[in-house]
């Protein structure tokens, strides 16, 4: 569970090897979260050796190493192992999914993310409560 306070923001790490990506999840959360990014597993594996993250956003197809096996290894480390982590994917098959999980992943969206999906189960999980853009 989640450590927030009102003075202390969550921080989210957006693991992507697509700048679109990327850019549309910061674009939606960087106003009421800490956000930092990176195109490859390898440099997210350093980032969470240096600072704490709330939740990690995780594509699977990075260019260096895979997302499961980053999933795994975060998992792995006694000092990561607690947390979420939301696979981020363009494969919709469920056996991409069921891996996923299998590799410790709290949550899976299809890409294209639905933004308002993605806030909402940010909230759940982290159990905050960020703005979510109404409908209509």
């Amino acid at each position: 569970m989640s450590s927030l306070t009102p003075t202390k923001m969550a921080k989210i790490l957006i693991v992507d090897d697509e700048m679109t990506s990327i850019e549309a999840m910061r674009c939606l959360l960087e106003v009421n979260v800490d956000v930092k990014s990176t195109g490859t597993g390898l440099s997210a594996l350093a980032m969470l050796k240096e600072e704490s993250f709330d939740l990690i956003l995780l594509d699977i197809d990075l260019p260096d190493i895979s997302g499961f096996d980053i999933c795994r290894k975060i998992k792995e480390d006694k000092s990561t192992k607690n947390i979420p982590i939301f696979f981020i994917s363009g494969y919709k098959d469920l056996i991409f999914e069921m891996q996923a999980y299998d590799a410790g992943a709290a949550d899976y969206l299809c890409k294209p993310v639905n933004l308002i999906r993605l806030l909402m189960r940010i909230n759940v999980n982290l159990n905050i409560k960020l703005p979510i853009p109404k409908l209509g």
